[in-house]
């Protein structure tokens, strides 16, 4: 049986993840700051855990309930996040996103590391391999997300760590603005798109690698290798 942890499940891309997981048979654990995430466990037959992610102890607790409740744990999806910073120079929105989206990671990957996952999986974004202009704290943080998975993939032995990086999806987080991509010649994709991708990543054996998704196509994102320069 194979036992699968989704943060930001509530919704979205991680609802579409759940959902897809626990269509194979996995006993799904989705850990979510938003109640919604009690009916879509209520749905597949998983757990749901009351979970904040830019909260250390939560991300340790939603990892020991998934291991309680299903005696161990192989796959993490972290997808938590937010944006919408703008452009403004707003300290208040840069510290909630920074908490949120690089913090999460971080406490997710050491809980989910320290309960045994074999395979972690994070969502970053196509911002977070080219700038975004039109919310650059947003963008930041989804480069952060980059690094760290493609150090810590290198560093880490009997885990796999990823990133998954959609473009614009059909979520709540573009409901404000979501109607007008299409007047820029920019697609929407389906939530369904990116758990397909989440899913054939977590199945594989490769680490430390950011993975672009547009289109319904998964491409390796390839960083130029920079040579050091010695004394």
């Amino acid at each position: 049986m194979t036992v699968v942890l989704v943060t930001g499940g509530a919704s979205g891309i991680g609802a579409a993840v759940a959902r897809r997981f626990a269509r194979r048979g996995a006993q799904v654990v989705i850990a979510d700051v938003n109640a919604a995430g009690e009916a879509v466990a209520a749905e597949i037959g998983g757990l749901f855990v009351p979970t904040d992610v830019a909260s250390e102890r939560d991300n340790d607790a939603a990892v020991l309930a998934a291991r309680e409740t299903f005696g161990g744990l192989d796959i993490v999806h972290l997808n938590a996040g937010t944006g919408s910073g703008g452009v403004e120079f707003d300290l208040d929105a840069y510290r909630r996103i920074m908490a949120v989206n690089v913090d999460g990671t971080m406490y997710g990957l050491r809980a989910a590391v320290r309960g045994g996952a074999r395979a972690i999986v994070v969502t970053s974004s196509l911002a977070g391999i080219s700038p975004a202009s039109f919310d650059p704290v947003y963008s930041a943080s989804k480069h952060a997300i980059i690094g760290l998975v493609r150090s810590f993939g290198s560093a880490l032995t009997d885990v796999t760590v990823n990133a998954v990086c959609p473009g614009f999806i059909d979520t709540p987080m573009i409901a404000a603005f979501r109607d007008r991509l299409p007047e820029h010649g920019l697609a929407v994709a389906d939530p369904d798109e990116v758990a397909a991708a989440v899913e054939q990543i977590a199945d594989g054996d490769e680490t430390g690698q950011a993975w672009a998704v547009q289109a319904g196509q998964l491409a390796k994102v390839d960083f130029p290798p920079v040579e050091l320069v010695r004394c």
